[in-house]
């Protein structure tokens, strides 16, 4: 059970990988807040049968939701919209190199954040993996990101803060890390066995944002619900890995710190990379292969 959750996590990292995936392929036919409810709307009935059978395995009766747990899975639910919703704004800028890469910082955020205000107790070996991780990542990342702007980044560097990318960038990254903390919180908040108590998190968090985002779409995009059911086979495979991965992600948070979960699931990167180099044939540079061991020795550290 000590290394469960490293494992849970890449699993979920794979699937948010295989996922992404999907939704570019999807994305040339639908809008991206379309595309980005796809994952929610197709992936809810997976996760309720997800959740029938986890309570049909086991003696428990249905459990009693506090109001605690609601408003924690409320402001998961809406963290994670504004967060996808940023980041969506964020690539529509341009110069938005090193901006985008900021998003990644939500390691760092939730360790800090979930350390001083949320049920998060890091050891020092832990900071140093995240540390080491989230290098591993800003190589990554700095690998596809034009040289240029790291050198304006470095000759000013509060003009870069004071940027509109930057600072989107970091609002993402702020954005994601309270969803992550606030769905570890509801989790723990039901008092039940891990496994049980992701599942019905699970279920009410994406429950929300299909509520919420529905209604945006209904006023802003009312077409859209006929262009995603005409696209209902590359949706429903959205669907099905978006929901292993909250699955996985929503386990792992339950079992373990967010801010670890986090920091091995930047695996994801690799499983992106392994998809560049193997189906599009594009060559990596000598930072990404760098981040790639620094990342992988992070994940290891965990192990320790």
């Amino acid at each position: 059970m000590g290394s469960l959750w490293i494992a849970i996590s890449i699993f979920a990292a794979l699937m948010q990988a295989v996922r992404t995936a999907g939704q570019k392929r999807l994305n040339a036919h639908l809008s991206t807040m379309a595309t980005t409810y796809v994952r929610s709307l197709f992936g809810l009935p997976f996760l309720v049968v997800y959740l029938m059978i986890i309570h049909s395995s086991g003696t428990d009766p249905v459990p009693t939701l506090p109001r605690v747990f609601w408003l924690y899975s409320l402001g998961a639910a809406l963290a994670q919209v504004i967060a996808t919703w940023l980041l969506i704004y964020l690539f529509t800028l341009r110069n938005f190199a090193v901006g985008s890469m900021l998003p990644k910082s939500d390691i760092m955020m939730t360790a800090i954040l979930g350390s001083v205000f949320f049920s998060e107790s890091i050891s020092l070996a832990g900071w140093f993996a995240i540390i080491v991780t989230l290098a591993g990542v800003f190589l990554i990342a700095g690998g596809k990101t034009n040289a240029g702007a790291w050198r304006d980044t470095l000759r000013h560097p509060l003009a870069t803060f004071t940027s509109l990318p930057v600072q989107i960038g970091l609002a993402t990254g702020l954005a994601f890390t309270f969803s992550y903390l606030f769905l570890r919180e509801a989790s723990l908040s039901l008092g039940l066995p891990f496994v049980a108590a992701a599942a019905w998190t699970v279920v009410a968090v994406i429950l929300i944002q299909v509520v919420v985002v529905g209604i945006w779409l209904v006023f802003r995009e009312p077409s859209a619900f006929a262009a995603m059911w005409h696209h209902r086979k590359p949706g429903f495979f959205v669907g099905l890995t978006s929901a292993l991965g909250s699955i996985g992600w929503f386990t792992a948070m339950t079992m373990q710190n967010a801010s670890y979960v986090k920091a091995v699931g930047q695996v994801e990167a690799i499983f992106a990379l392994l998809i560049s180099w193997l189906y599009f044939r594009e060559k990596s540079s000598i930072a990404e292969v760098t981040g790639i061991a620094l990342l992988a020795a992070g994940v290891l550290l965990f192990l320790i």
